[in-house]
């Protein structure tokens, strides 16, 4: 018998692939350097992005090999890669406020304080999500449909620094930022609606409605709320402490 969601490794793959891609190009008239272009050119990197990046490109990496154990039946090995993988998302935690850190630094020198605190936002928000989603799939492990939806939820806020600089990469501007945006709802709503059409699971209960609320809670708090002094206050002391 075909195990449920046997196919959605291919998923993360594209996903990996589109990471990928927006982290390669040099984006003009931004920060965004493109990691992967400078690297292939032996362009020097700072160490801390070197690391972050290494960490989370294995936990993606994982991240796509975890179905496919499934496929091949080797449960006993994704359960074992599944408790191994909490190390990895520490690391990608702990590096990722290493690379906030350094773009404050780094930041202050350059443009007002005050822009550099609200800017800390997306990433704060990037990362709570991700780790967030990422502590439901392992709590609700035991339930496949729940397990898989927090998957792909932590998949995507993950992958949205990368598939961000693709937007504006490729569209540019406001409208690249918009189309991932609703690419990332668009992806949300169609796992939704797979599950109860595939699999009879009921909208009402879908896990998908939480993640797709705090994705909506999320990119208010990027494109509105980082400018009020609730958040700046909050983000001062949060640089205070580092």
């Amino acid at each position: 018998m075909k195990r449920p969601y046997a196919n959605i490794g291919f998923f993360f793959l594209l996903l990996l692939a589109l990471v990928i891609a927006g982290f390669t190009p040099r984006i003009p008239e931004t920060p965004f350097f493109g990691y992967f272009g400078h690297v292939a050119k032996g362009v020097p990197v700072p160490g801390v992005i070197h690391a972050h990046a290494i960490v989370a490109l294995a936990w993606f990496v994982l991240l796509c090999v975890q179905p496919f154990l499934i496929r091949a039946n080797r449960v006993d090995l994704h359960r074992w890669l599944g408790r191994a993988s909490v190390i990895l998302v520490v690391l990608v935690a702990y590096t990722a406020v290493q690379v906030m850190k350094r773009f404050y630094l780094q930041g202050i020198t350059q443009m007002p304080r005050d822009t550099v605190l609200s800017l800390l936002s997306q990433s704060f928000t990037g990362l709570s999500l991700f780790l967030l989603f990422y502590a439901m799939a392992i709590w609700r492990r035991r339930n496949l449909h729940q397990h898989v939806a927090f998957m792909v939820g932590a998949s995507l806020a993950a992958a949205t620094p990368g598939l961000a600089r693709l937007g504006l990469h490729v569209i540019g501007g406001l409208p690249g930022i918009l189309a991932v945006v609703a690419g990332i709802y668009g992806t949300l709503v169609a796992g939704m609606l797979f599950a109860k059409f595939r699999y009879s699971r009921p909208v009402s209960r879908s896990p998908y409605l939480a993640i797709i609320g705090l994705f909506l809670a999320a990119h208010a708090m990027d494109f509105v709320g980082s400018r009020s002094s609730a958040w700046r206050w909050f983000a001062d002391k949060m640089v205070s402490v580092w």
